[in-house]
C-alpha cells in the first residue's frame, strides 16, 4: 500500500516537472519566434549590411514588445540594443529635435531595461552612459556608470577602446568624476593593449582628456610606451 502511494507521488512530481518545462519550452519558443526579425535586422546592422532608416526605425520601435513582454533572455535583449542605439545614432538633433528626443529617451528606458536582466554587462553600462550623456551629462551619474563598465571589464581590450572613444568626448566634471576608472582604463591600455590598435585609437585626444592621457603615459615609462611608437603594417 505504501508503496502504491509512493508510486503515485513519484508519478505525479514526474508529471508536474514535465509540464513545467513543456511550459518554459513553449515560452522561450513562442519568444524566438516574436522577436526573430529584431534579431535578423540586429545581426544586419551588426554586420555593416545596408539597413534603411524605415526598417531601422519600425524595428526599434518593436523592440519596446521585449520590455513590455518581460523577455530577459540575452540574445534578444541584446537585439534590442542594436536597434534602440542605431535609431538614435541616425537622428539629427539639428534637423527633427522631436524625433531625436524620442529615439534618446526609448533608448535610455531600453537600457535600463536590458540592465535590470543582465546588470553584470559592462556594454549596457557603457551605452547607458553614452545615451544620458547626450541627453544631459551629469557627472556624478555618468561616473557611476562608467565605474561599473570599467570594473565589469577591466582587461577586455575592446572594451577599453571602445571605452575611450567616450572618455574622449566627456567633459573635464566627468573626466575628474570617474578618475579612478579613467585612471585604470588609460593604464591597462598602455601597459596590455595591442600597440597597433592602441595606436588607430589615440590618434586624436580631446582637448579635456589630454592632460589625463599624458601623465598616464608618462607613468608608464619610456620602456613601456616605446613600442606605441613603432609604425604598425597596413
Amino acid at each position: 500500500m505504501i508503496r502504491s502511494q509512493f508510486v503515485s507521488v513519484s508519478r505525479i512530481a514526474f508529471i508536474i516537472v514535465t509540464v513545467v518545462f513543456v511550459m518554459l519550452a513553449g515560452r522561450e519558443l513562442y519568444a524566438s519566434i516574436r522577436t526573430a526579425s529584431i534579431s535578423i535586422v540586429a545581426e544586419m546592422i551588426e554586420h555593416g549590411d545596408t539597413v534603411s532608416d524605415d526598417v531601422v526605425t519600425r524595428y526599434a520601435s518593436r523592440s519596446a514588445e521585449v520590455v513590455d513582454e518581460h523577455y530577459c533572455r540575452s540574445d534578444i535583449v541584446a537585439a534590442g540594443v542594436t536597434l534602440v542605439l542605431a535609431q538614435l545614432d541616425r537622428q539629427n538633433v539639428n534637423v527633427n529635435y522631436d524625433a531625436w528626443a524620442a529615439a534618446a529617451s526609448s533608448a535610455d528606458r531600453y537600457l535600463r531595461y536590458a540592465l535590470s536582466c543582465m546588470p553584470t554587462n559592462s556594454n549596457f553600462w557603457l551605452r547607458l552612459a553614452a545615451v544620458q550623456s547626450i541627453i544631459a551629462e551629469e557627472p556624478l551619474s555618468l561616473a557611476g556608470m562608467m565605474k561599473r563598465s570599467v570594473a565589469l571589464a577591466p582587461y577586455d581590450e575592446s572594451m577599453i577602446l571602445t571605452r575611450f572613444y567616450f572618455w574622449n568626448d566627456f567633459t573635464d566634471a566627468t573626466l575628474l568624476a570617474a578618475k579612478s576608472a579613467l585612471d585604470n582604463d588609460l593604464m591597462t591600455m598602455l601597459k596590455r593593449g595591442d600597440r597597433c590598435r592602441v595606436n588607430a585609437t589615440i590618434k586624436e585626444i580631446s582637448p579635456q582628456l589630454r592632460p589625463v592621457f599624458d601623465r598616464t603615459w608618462a607613468a608608464v615609462g619610456d620602456g613601456a610606451t616605446a613600442r606605441f611608437r613603432q609604425r604598425c603594417r597596413k
